[in-house]
């Protein structure tokens, strides 16, 4: 269903209405509030996870294991203390909100940490996953009738200029989640309006020799394969590059046919890929013959693992398809990553390297990426940073 601008300003005009109800109730009202729409929308889900299934593109499973992972990530403890570190400025009087539909759990610290600040969303769904978010509004308004009037959704096709100028004209700042293309044209249409880009991007993966040692190999390969086949690595958080300190214990060869048969392989049963779309199939294709070519390629049914030396790095369609590269020490990983610039946005390290990665990210002045243990790319926290900045930037007014 495609809204107009008639309805869509209709709705902008109500949760500004709802503003004054919204910031009248306190921190900790919104955050239980937050946190018990959190909880009902989880049961929900549980219900849903077949009709989930089929508007995300993933399996069933996968969307009981995202909804659950990121709705447990919005507690009432959670909340009040990300409240507790944002700015302490005038709230902005209402956010648009533009969301992608490669991750349909991306909608949760989009919509619920403006509301926790006290700035009413209105928010554009993705013309490929509407339910999630109506399931989500649905949620807040259930839990708190008032509050809950302070956010809602409209749908229309991207690019659609007259509904766009709706969406955004009233708004005092405009999210935009998507592909490059996308946040270009917007602010090239509305430069006026401050805008705040969570747009392409992609991550990466160090471990250090020590995560190879036979002691703790195999924690590193649990972690690794969760943080690849979370959401069939189609998020900006999901691992792409695997940087492996060489090591004359576990080389990359070894390394991946042991990802492959303890880590992926398993984990492909336990949480089963989504169907394959016609043009990822053909990108996969491609990605797997050019692997084969230029190092070696270890193949499953759900997916796909290149090794290569220091040739060139090739992306990958994602659903699962990684590359292991050797590098020469941490040292060798950070040469290899500060080509990627703003683009990159995670880098998951082993347990005895993550502190370390962090540091030298923080000294980095390429890098805007954050650090964090393998396991949780893909569960960032609720407070974690987006593209290298906190969480509520556009959200207070300085």
């Amino acid at each position: 269903m495609n809204d107009g601008p008639t309805v869509i300003r209709e709705r902008g005009t109500a949760i500004q209405n709802a503003t004054e109800g919204l910031r009248a109730e306190s921190v900790e009202g919104r955050a239980a509030w937050l946190s018990a729409a959190a909880d009902l929308l989880l049961s929900e889900v549980c219900e849903a996870k077949d009709a989930l299934a089929e508007t995300t593109g993933l399996s069933a499973p996968m969307v009981e294991w995202g909804a659950r992972t990121t709705l447990e990530t919005v507690s009432e403890k959670a909340l009040r203390a990300l409240a507790d570190e944002a700015p302490k400025g005038e709230p902005i009087s209402m956010l648009s909100l533009v969301l992608a539909g490669n991750l349909f759990t991306a909608s949760v610290r989009a919509v619920v940490v403006p509301l926790l600040l006290g700035v009413p969303v209105l928010a554009k769904t993705s013309s490929r996953e509407t339910l999630f978010p109506q399931m989500l509004r649905d949620a807040l308004r259930r839990t708190d009738s008032e509050l809950g009037k302070a956010i809602d959704l409209v749908a229309f096709p991207g690019g659609d200029i007259e509904c766009e100028r709706a969406l955004i004209e009233a708004a005092d700042a405009v999210a935009v989640y998507g592909g490059d293309e996308t946040v270009d044209a917007i602010r090239a249409r509305h430069p006026d309006t401050p805008l705040v880009a969570h747009g392409h991007g992609v991550s990466v993966v160090y471990c250090g020799r020590h995560a190879l040692a036979d002691d703790r190999i195999e924690q590193t390969i649990s972690a690794l394969a969760l943080d690849t086949c979370a959401y069939d690595q189609r998020g900006c958080l999901s691992p792409q590059i695997v940087y492996v300190e060489s090591s004359p214990d576990c080389s990359g060869e070894r390394f991946a046919e042991r990802l492959a048969a303890e880590g992926l392989d398993p984990l492909g049963t336990e949480l089963p890929r989504g169907p394959l779309p016609l043009d990822v199939g053909a990108a996969q294709a491609q990605w797997r013959g050019l692997a084969e070519v230029e190092g070696s390629l270890i193949a499953g049914d759900s997916f796909g693992i290149a090794v290569r030396g220091r040739g060139p790095v090739r992306w990958s369609p994602g659903y699962r398809n990684v590359t292991v590269a050797p590098v020469e020490g941490l040292a060798g990983a950070m040469r290899a990553m500060t080509p990627l610039g703003h683009g990159l946005k995670c880098v998951g390290a082993d347990a005895g390297s993550w502190i370390d990665v962090r540091a030298h990210l923080a000294q980095s002045q390429e890098l805007t990426a954050y650090a964090t243990p393998l396991g949780t790319m893909q569960t960032p926290a609720l407070d974690a940073p987006a593209d290298g900045e906190p969480i509520w930037r556009g959200l207070v007014r300085p």
